[in-house]
């Protein structure tokens, strides 16, 4: 496989390309559209520098919430354990993500029956997911528009 340049590098070197000459002299519309593409490409670049770190952290994280949680045979716990059985039978690292992201729905939609002994990690959990979905748009939502 190539590797390199990454597509991190990749994506940057097409943000250098259009928003250098190629933006010069144009109207305000069209020197705007491109900024939003611009900034659409700087998120992909950050994704791609940090996606796979991310996803691991994260299913690792939930995982471990989810299997405490599952043996602590607290009342939601039979369905959390299904969770976990789904995570098991990802076929793909995306795939693994989005069964991940269920379970933590899952622990979430438990409310007050998660208990306190769970509850802070889930927060902390929910606190982390927010923060690397900021990481990777860049603090906030730039692209015009929004």
């Amino acid at each position: 496989m190539i590797i390199s340049p990454s597509i991190s590098q990749i994506l940057r070197g097409i943000i250098h390309e259009i928003g250098g000459d190629f933006k010069t002299g144009l109207d305000p519309v069209k020197s705007a559209q491109i900024d939003t593409i611009i900034g659409v490409l700087g998120s992909c670049a950050v994704r791609a520098d940090h996606q796979a770190k991310f996803i691991h952290e994260e299913v690792e994280a939930i995982r471990s919430l989810a299997q405490k949680f599952a043996n602590s045979g607290q009342n939601g716990a039979d369905a959390i354990q299904t969770c976990l059985s789904e995570m098991e039978s990802a076929d793909s690292d995306e795939a693994l993500y989005e069964k991940a992201s269920q379970t933590l729905s899952a622990m979430s939609d438990l409310g007050d029956a998660i208990g306190d002994d769970f509850s802070g990690e889930l927060f902390a959990l929910l606190e982390q997911r927010l923060a690397n979905e900021a990481v990777i748009i860049g603090g906030g939502f730039e692209a015009a528009g929004r």
